[in-house]
């Protein structure tokens, strides 16, 4: 009969093995996704599993990253392939490495399985030999073993009712008992828009809220008005995060800075000495402003989250703004846009869950809005995105008549439709949109604002 190592090492996966370890030398951050399930015996190589563990010790310690340059010379003391790594590293995308490790550990774990099995048929092949008592302590070490292996494979997820009562309560008497002159209302985030947050009740851990309109409607002014709101008022909670996706840093810090100084047209025109001064002065302001900015173009989901956790782990985070959806990356190549959008508004409700903040995601509405006599967005124009409909927690609609009719009554104004609200009301809302610098704020309080100048 053949041995053991021989049947197990039938079950071998050096390449998958070869693709992780490519992609944790290749990134700094990689080894991110994996440390918390993949270990080192989970690799069947022995020089690969020395470097992994040493990887994963780095990592665990806060050590220098175990980067190639770093981790150089044990490769070349254990004779493994630098350039065969190197060059791997160019193929793998980081969404690719967790799936890669969850077959490493999943291969592991047939190979331990194999190997109960295998005593198990050697023992009856020796039953003849071996009494009673042998053939149940064989037995019952073969079970073990299999009991081991399935919950290991499995993760715990489990949660008493008394846990999730304690949670439940402590949220709702957060709820009753706030301090009444506060905006929060239990672990909700408010926008800063009292007219919205009185529909929505804010935006809480784990939502995901999709904000859609067509183009130039206002989609990044409402989210940039919400992240300097989020940013002033939640700072102890931690930055906000702005992946922007289509955008760069330095224009959305413009945007900014024209909202707080109520001034357009900043790096185009010269400034007189008065609007140099709110210039200054909305500077100062926006360096307060606990937010951070992302602006690489072409980055999945997972990338989105790895640096969204570091930054959670660092700093903190009060909320993610994505701008916006149909720009972020395939899981996939080969993938139709359909099924890019649908996979990727999954990952961003998993990693809201993950990370335990609101992920407010920007969508663009298709162009059949166009055709219609009423083009005010609806629930049907995300149809063919998807997940969208089904997934998100809140999905709002903005719209605004000024940009289809010049003549209209209705002159800065956003039409904000809470289309849907999983936890909640829907109902719609107008806004105050002053275009030429970005800022949105309730009626009432422009229309205030107006009087007083008068």
């Amino acid at each position: 009969m053949s041995d053991v190592s021989q049947d197990t090492s039938l079950l071998v996966e050096p390449e998958a093995e070869e693709q992780v370890l490519a992609r944790m030398l290749s990134d700094d951050q990689a080894i991110e996704e994996v440390a918390g399930f993949l270990l080192p015996e989970h690799f069947y190589t022995s020089n690969y599993r020395k470097l992994y563990k040493e990887a994963l010790r780095r990592w665990e310690g806060g050590e220098e990253p175990a980067n190639l340059a770093n981790m150089l010379p044990m490769m070349e003391k254990l004779g493994v392939d630098v350039m065969k790594l190197t060059n791997m590293a160019i193929d793998i995308a980081i969404w690719e490495m967790k799936p890669l490790a969850e077959r490493l550990v999943q291969t592991d774990g047939v190979r331990k399985a194999m190997k109960a099995g295998y005593e198990l048929i050697q023992m009856a092949n020796m039953s003849r030999m071996l009494d009673a008592d042998e053939i149940e302590q064989t037995i019952t070490k073969a079970t073990e073993t299999l009991t081991r292996i399935g919950e290991r494979q499995a993760k715990n997820t489990m949660r008493s009712v008394h846990d999730i009562l304690m949670e439940h309560t402590d949220k709702l008497e957060q709820t009753i008992w706030g301090d009444e002159e506060s905006e929060v209302v239990g672990p909700s985030i408010m926008t800063g828009m009292p007219d919205l947050d009185e529909l929505t009740n804010g935006y809480k851990a784990p939502e995901l809220i999709v904000i859609a309109a067509r183009p130039s409607v206002g989609k990044t002014a409402f989210a940039n008005q919400q992240a300097l709101n989020i940013a002033e008022k939640y700072a102890e909670k931690g930055p906000v995060a702005l992946f922007s996706l289509e955008m760069a840093a330095e224009e959305l810090v413009t945007r900014m800075l024209g909202n707080l100084a109520h001034l357009g047209g900043l790096g185009n025109r010269k400034l007189t000495e008065e609007e140099y001064n709110k210039y200054t002065m909305a500077v100062g302001l926006l360096a307060n402003h606990n937010i951070m900015i992302d602006d690489e173009p072409k980055q999945t989901v997972s990338k989105i989250r790895a640096k969204a956790r570091r930054l959670q782990k660092e700093q903190g985070l009060s909320a993610i703004f994505i701008d916006y959806l149909q720009f972020i990356e395939p899981p996939t190549k080969g993938m139709n846009r359909a099924d890019v959008v649908s996979e990727n508004t999954k990952a961003l409700k998993n990693m809201a869950k993950e990370l335990g903040v609101p992920v407010i995601a920007l969508a663009q509405v298709g162009r059949q809005v166009e055709q219609r006599a009423d083009k005010r967005p609806m629930m049907s124009d995300l149809r063919e995105s998807g997940e969208i409909e089904q997934t998100a927690d809140k999905i709002m609609f903005l719209y605004r008549d000024e940009y289809y009719n010049r003549d209209t009554e209705k002159k800065s104004i956003l039409e904000v439709d809470l289309a849907k609200n999983r936890n909640g009301a829907t109902g719609k809302r107008e806004l105050c949109f002053i275009k030429e610098y970005g800022k949105i704020r309730s009626l009432e309080v422009q229309h205030a604002e107006q009087l007083a100048i008068v």
